[in-house]
């Protein structure tokens, strides 16, 4: 009976807690937190680190909620997730977003959330990493950023051209997932681009409505074109301002039909880490059946190592 009290005790407190957070633009934004059970036994512990998930294109909050529990149940960490400005979960005004108005927001939910002085990991994926670097290079403190699948400094343009060179069907497929959003109204096309057609018909239409709703209003590609390049490097390609002291983690998955190998080389040579590399995973390895639970202990135990 008192394990039936404990597990259920646990997973009450392990609810993922669901808001909105007001910007002082008035824009608003969903905000997901799962924080660890109390540690009754150690009242005195200090408090669990803070852990920021951003998505990229086409996805929401909603794609790190199992990352939210486990980073909680495991690792001990009080895991928050947003849904950047334009998803479905947090609609605007505005056609496309620019990549600098992801980031202030980024930063503005942070501090509205965790306080001015709080340190926070940043975990970011695909066209969620340069918004996150956008933020730290901006002047958003935090302690540590992992990018995952992140799309590269020099941005998707280099990597859409290597996938030319090699296939002229793999081409055709990207182009048409991303810039015609087929990934949103064919659930085919979704689950060839993301997860390497890993889903199941039932699961990879229910994924292809979530990718429809939170892509009506994307990017402004042209305007994130233009900046690029964006941030300073210097001779071997590291980041020259890269912050003192911030620990960066940069994962690639080996299967990725999105970001590949040279892009993952570039984001580490720019981190000045040395990369993680998943075997077999596709991109979207917070939701790939079989790697994401392993993915987000990859993840987990790093952000940790340091406490």
């Amino acid at each position: 009976m008192k394990s039936l009290v404990l597990a259920a005790s646990l997973a009450t407190a392990l609810q993922i807690t669901h808001k909105r957070v007001t910007l002082p633009s008035g824009q608003r934004l969903e905000w997901l937190t799962c924080a660890p059970a109390a540690r009754a036994a150690r009242p005195f512990a200090p408090p669990p680190k803070d852990v920021v998930c951003v998505h990229g294109t086409f996805h929401g909050a909603w794609c790190w909620e199992p990352w939210l529990e486990r980073f909680a149940s495991e690792h001990g960490v009080k895991a928050h997730a947003l849904s950047l400005r334009g998803t479905s979960a947090s609609p605007c005004e505005e056609k496309a977003v620019k990549l600098s108005t992801h980031a202030r927001d980024l930063t503005e939910a942070i501090e509205a959330e965790l306080g001015a002085n709080a340190r926070p990991a940043l975990v970011a994926h695909s066209f969620g990493g340069p918004v996150a670097l956008d933020a730290v290079a901006t002047g958003l403190d935090v302690e540590a950023v992992a990018l995952l699948c992140s799309v590269p400094p020099s941005g998707n343009k280099p990597g859409t051209a290597r996938v030319l060179r090699r296939s002229l069907g793999d081409a055709w497929l990207i182009t048409r997932a991303f810039a015609l959003k087929t990934a949103g109204s064919r659930p085919a096309d979704g689950n060839a681009v993301f997860f390497n057609g890993l889903l199941d018909d039932a699961t990879a239409e229910a994924y292809a409505a979530r990718f429809f709703a939170d892509s009506r209003k994307g990017l402004d590609l042209s305007d994130y074109q233009r900046s690029l390049p964006r941030w300073p490097v210097d001779a071997a390609g590291a980041w020259a301002a890269k912050p003192a002291g911030l620990r960066s983690l940069v994962v690639g998955c080996a299967a990725d039909f999105v970001v590949d190998a040279e892009a993952v080389a570039e984001t580490a040579a720019f981190m000045d880490a040395e990369p993680v590399v998943i075997p077999d995973c596709p991109h979207d390895l917070m939701l790939a059946p079989g790697f994401a639970e392993g993915a987000c202990d990859l993840v987990g135990s790093w952000v940790t190592s340091a406490a």
